[in-house]
Parts: structure tokens; sequence; C-alpha cells
């Protein structure tokens, strides 16, 4: 059969990608015909078609590993770019497998500068060793990010036709790259111009017969001035801050839902003392707990707040809260995914106020099996709004203040069955291997703020067992709903951790979201998922729907949403591009939080130029060392050349170097000593040293 004959009998590209999308194991040639139904002979036809797929972006939207590797076929894959260096060489992430890491070789064909954020298309050169990066060269770009970005003006110079060219300095610390601008004669003179104030500048695409550009279009302040921080976070990762008019109506409109009409086909929760645990700032209150003592072991219920009931699958404010990914915590500052009237109104949890939910019942042993459960919709009312440092003052039985003093409605063997539960779980998760608790954590500092919103004390916030009491109910829902959306075989996003240390990549394997169960390492399970905060996590919400939907006949609700039914396109591409959506805003929002966290710190420490400073080690590299200051808990950097003797000291590619004797016997926690010789708190950066001393 000619070449052209055999290519006609393969079907469309679009049925070859459904093929290797519905697949569940890895797919080579042989494995997509017998899917086709076709002879094996039409292999060289479809490996041409495949290679076709590949350059047009098609195969990079399948999961990691879908096909087996095929002789001849170009390795193509959506890549995220994390940082641009100052030559303007650019870092991405595999949009499929954030822990894979490549260096971007060249730039776009038509000159458009790469910022973190953007999604490219690239071609990936072929892998040779473990140790060394993956690198990869740009072919499309796929989706741009905001080119509107907060720069420093470190220098004013004037032209000789009388213009004048602004040296500019990115705010964002994962941008490198020095930028100028040509500013009109006038400019110079207006005082609105000046060497150190922060401007917003606005990047021009290079076209035909120009060069890409760089404008000022405002002038922002002073990169000290009260909340600067939190506005150079939202604008450095483009988070978006305000909700269309159409988003806050429906947000509004939803708050004034009538509950009467809900109790015909919901359990009435009222009367049973669930409490929510929280911090002192906190007025989005997503779940609410309540526990007893049995003769087997304990009855504990989770109650979360049924936000399915009030955004509608597709409406304009589900979109936006697709678009947000979560809500974002900057310090002192809260971007909700949901409007006020929402997340902190008619869907929190709040003290005494009737609430719609979804609940989790189930029994728990002594050696803490969850025994058998059920799920189900509920109407509830919040016994109390306690904190972790009020629930800890009593789990302590340590004298507390007026303040913290426990409703006396409350049962009071309530928190200490609480507590009990929560240590019989997590007698069961060290059982099985549990090695983390992935997001339920503290932040490591607190950040204290003054009247005039400038940071004067950062306090360490310590694990406690209240934090862990609340954690270990938020994981047996979670676990317990993604066992019950498997077993129902109901789409829905998981949540895996796999392994650490893959071929690509000696860090630890990162948590993340998938359309099919798989392991989370993490926590030991099997098969888990996000439930328990859907005012704060759109996945949260996609896991109600579909678990709704699943349950709509048990719990007599005709109107529960269908499983998934998500705004846009429907298909498993469109899940798949919301895992990967729900990757970014997840990374953003991490990285937002720490950015901002980290412009705090050189404002708080800019006092203590030229002081000496303590820092724990938290990696070696073959560039210095990653630290962690003692006093702020935010990470820094020190360069190898910092040392008297650059010696090598921290060069792995180098094995024959000998190490310096100061650092040579330095690992992962030790402390060490440092001089901070300059703050930048537009960027979140300090500049250290080493003390003479330790030369």
């Amino acid at each position: 059969m000619r070449k052209g004959k055999a290519a006609a009998a393969l079907p469309g590209h679009e049925v070859i990608y459904r093929i290797l999308e519905e697949g569940n194991a890895p797919m080579g040639l042989a494995d997509i015909l017998r899917a086709l139904g076709l002879p094996l002979h039409l292999k060289t036809a479809l490996r041409a078609s495949l290679h076709d797929m590949a350059l047009a972006g098609v195969l990079a939207r399948l999961p990691a590993g879908r096909l087996k590797a095929i002789t001849g076929l170009p390795e193509i894959a959506r890549a995220t770019v994390t940082r641009l260096r100052a030559d303007g060489a650019a870092y991405a992430h595999l949009t499929t497998a954030p822990d894979i890491n490549l260096l971007l070789v060249a730039g776009l064909p038509d000159g458009t500068i790469l910022l973190p954020g953007d999604d490219v298309l690239v071609r990936i050169r072929p892998y040779i060793a473990p140790h060394l990066r993956r690198e990869g060269r740009p072919i499309r770009l796929l989706t741009q990010g905001s080119r509107q970005l907060p720069v420093c003006i470190t220098a004013l110079t004037a032209q000789p036709d009388g213009a004048c060219i602004a040296t500019l300095q990115p705010c964002d610390s994962r941008i490198d790259l020095p930028l100028q601008a040509r500013l009109p004669s006038h400019i110079p003179q207006n005082p609105v111009w000046c060497v150190g104030c922060v401007a917003l500048a606005e990047l021009t695409p290079a076209t035909r017969d120009t060069s890409a550009t760089v404008q000022l279009v405002s002038n922002l302040g002073s990169p000290t001035a009260p909340g600067m921080a939190v506005t150079l976070s939202i604008l450095t990762h483009a988070l978006p801050s305000i909700f269309s008019k159409e988003a806050e109506q429906q947000a509004q409109q939803a708050a004034t839902k009538p509950l009467e009409a809900e109790l015909a086909h919901r359990r009435d929760l009222r009367a049973l003392p669930l409490i929510t645990i929280d911090d002192e700032t906190a007025e989005d209150f997503d779940d609410a707990i309540w526990a007893e003592r049995t003769d087997t072991g304990f009855h504990l219920i989770v109650a979360i707040a049924d936000v399915a009931s009030y955004v509608p699958a597709g409406s304009t404010l589900d979109r936006e809260a697709r678009l947000r990914g979560n809500s974002v915590y900057l310090p002192g500052h809260c971007l909700p995914m949901l409007p006020a009237s929402l997340s902190a109104g008619a869907c929190s949890l709040k003290e005494h106020q009737d609430r719609l939910c979804v609940y989790v019942e189930f029994n728990v042993s002594h050696t803490g099996t969850l025994v058998a459960g059920t799920l189900g919709r509920g109407i509830m009312r919040s016994a109390a709004r306690l904190t972790y440092k009020q629930v800890q003052h009593h789990l302590d039985q340590s004298p507390a203040p007026p303040s913290a003093a426990l409703p006396a409605t409350l049962p009071p063997d309530l928190l200490p069955s609480l507590a009990a539960t929560a240590a019989a779980l997590q007698s069961a998760a060290i059982a099985r291997g549990e090695t983390q608790q992935e997001e339920y954590g503290p932040e490591p500092h607190t950040i204290t703020f003054d009247a005039a919103g400038t940071p004067i004390a950062f306090t360490p916030r310590p694990l406690l067992a209240a934090h862990n009491l609340v954690a270990r109910s938020m994981i047996a829902a979670n676990s317990f709903a993604a066992q019950t959306l498997q077993q129902k075989g109901a789409p829905g996003l998981f949540r895996i951790h796999p392994e650490a240390g893959s071929k690509h990549t000696n860090r630890p394997s990162n948590a993340r979201y998938a359309l099919k169960p798989a392991r989370h390492q993490g926590l030991a399970l099997d098969t888990y998922t996000h439930f328990t905060s859907p005012i704060r996590r759109y996945a949260d919400l996609v896991t109600h729907r579909a678990l709704l939907a699943t349950f709509s006949q048990t719990m007599q609700n005709p109107k529960a949403a269908a499983p998934l039914s998500i705004s846009g396109p429907e298909g498993c591409e469109t899940l798949h591009a919301l895992t990967e959506h729900l990757h970014f805003t997840e990374r953003r929002a991490a990285s937002a939080a720490q950015m901002c966290q980290n412009r705090f710190a050189a404002l708080y420490l800019s006092p203590a130029c030229g002081t000496v400073l303590q820092a724990y080690v938290a990696r070696t590299t073959r560039l210095g060392l990653s630290l962690t200051l003692t006093n702020t808990g935010t990470p820094s950097f020190l360069f190898r050349n910092a040392f008297a003797d650059d010696s090598g000291m921290y060069d792995d590619s180098h094995p024959t170097r000998t190490p310096v004797p100061f650092g040579a016997s330095l690992q992962k926690g030790d402390v060490l000593s440092v001089v901070l010789k300059a703050t930048d708190p537009a960027r979140g950066t300090l500049t250290l040293a080493v003390p003479p001393h330790a030369h």
C-alpha cells in the first residue's frame, strides 16, 4: 500500500488523541493501532501522524508517560517559564511534570521576551545525564501573562538628543534581566520619575519592523511605603484582585438564598455542637468538627461548607473562582477565591448561624482505622468559633486568659474526644509510613505590623497539637472522599504525590492534581483528594460537585450538579487543562506569599545592615548556600564567591578540588553566621557576606 493510501486509512488527529487520552497504560505504535482496530503495517503512517501532532503541540496535552518511546518522534512539551536570567535565557518546568526543570536555550522566533508564568511549547533536547539540567528550544508561545511589571528606577542618564534613558531593575526577583526605557526630554525634569522609585512598566512586543521596547506607565511610589510589599507581590504574579460586577452581583444574590427550602432533603445537624478551629484573623471557615467516644473507638463528623449550592457551575462567579484557583493569603492581606459576601459571609461556617454543609460521618477504631462512613448534605449551626491558641490552652490544661475561656454550652469532653480521635488517626498514619502532613502545617513565622502597616516583629509559629487535631480530621475526610469517588467510579480531581528521586531530578517531588487516583507518598495513602476547603480551593469545589452528583439519588436531591460540570468546552482535554491550571495557581499563590514575606523581611532587616545574623543551611549547590534566616524564617542565598578562598567548595562538578576548611563540614540544618550587607525591599532580597573571622 502506498504511503498516501496508508495515511488515508488512519483516522484524524482527534480520534488518535482520544485513544491516547482514554488509555491507562503507556501506548506505543502497535498499542494505538490495535485500539483503533487497524493493521500493524500502518506503523509508518501512524508515526508520521504522531510527528505532526507533536509539532502542533497536541501530544503535549497528554499526561506524562502516556506515550512509549517512539523512534523519530520529537519530544514536544508544554513548559511554564519560572525565571529569566541576566543574559535573557529562561528557566522553565514542564507543565504536566513540575518537578522537571528546563533551560530554554533560545528565545522565541519573533523576539518576544518571556516572563515568569508564560506557557510555551518547547522541543526538548535528548536526555543526557541525571546531574545535568534538561534543555529545550521554545517553538511557540501558548499563553502569555501580563506584560506590565513593576520596576525600580536605578539610574537616569541624559542623552545628546535631550532625551533620557532610565535603567530599570524588575521588582520580581525571578527576573534578572536589566531593562531600559527611553523617556521624552521633558520627563526627567518632572519629579514623577526619580532614582529609587518604583514604577509600572509595560513591555511592548517586537514586530517585523520594530524591536521590543519598555515604556513607563505610572509611578507606584517608594519601595518602603506601607502596603508596597503586598502591591508588588500582586503585580509580579498577576494575581486577580478585583471581581467583576456580575460576579459580585451573583454572589450577593446567592448569599440571600433562603435555607428553609433545603431542609426537606438535608439532615438537620443544628443540635450537634460542631465547632470551628482556626486562626484569630480568619473569616472563611470551611470546616467544623465534632467527635465523641464510643465502645469501639470514636464517632467523628466533619462538616464542610456547601459552596456548590451557592456557586452554579459555568456561571460568571464560577469562572472567576476557577481563574483564581485558590485564595491567596499574603501577610496581613487576603485575596479570596470567592467574593466576601460568600467567602466571609453565607458560605463561612460562622458561630451560631445556620449554614448549608456537606458532611462526612465515620467511626474510627481505637487504632485509628476508618471502620465505616457515610457522606451527605446537611444544615448545621456552629456551636463555637475557637482559635488554635485557645484550644491549645485547654489541651495543655494550662492557665488561660479570660479571652481563651470556652463557651459554657460546649460539652466538657468535646476537645478531649477530638484530641483522642486525632491521636488514634495519627498512630495509624505513622504505622502506614506517613512522612508529611502536606498543606496543613502552619507558616513558619507570623509578622506583626504597627498601625502604619510596617513590620515590627517576626514570630516563629510552631506546630501545635491543636493544629494536628484539625489536620487529622481533614486528612480523614479527604481520604474518605477519595475512596468514595474511586469506589463509585466517578471522575474527580485526585491529589497524588509521586515517589521522590525520579530519573529527571534529585529534588523531592511535589504533590499535584490528577484525573486518576494514585498513591500519595507523603501521606502514605493509596488514594487522596482535596475536599475540605471549597471556600478557598477550586479543586475542592470540583470534588464536591462530583461527589454530590454521585450521591444525588441517595440524598434525594434532584438539583445536584453533574459530575465535573466545568465551564468551558467539555471533554477530557478540558479536565487536563483544569489540572494544569490548578497546578499553576497553586504554585503562583505559594510563590506570591513567599515573596511578599521576603519583601517584609528585607524591610524589617534594613536597620540591621552591617550586623551579624544567624541562618540555617537549607541546601548546598554549585553556586553557594541556600539559607534560612533564624529571625525571620525567610530564605536567602550566600554565593560561593563570598568566601575568601573560591576553591569550589560547593561545586560538585569538580570533585578533585579540595574544600576549604570553613564550610567543609556544613550540612543541612547547621547554623551559620552571616553579615547582612544590604537589603532590597522592592525585590525582597538580601546581600550576605561571611564574617571576617570565618575566612
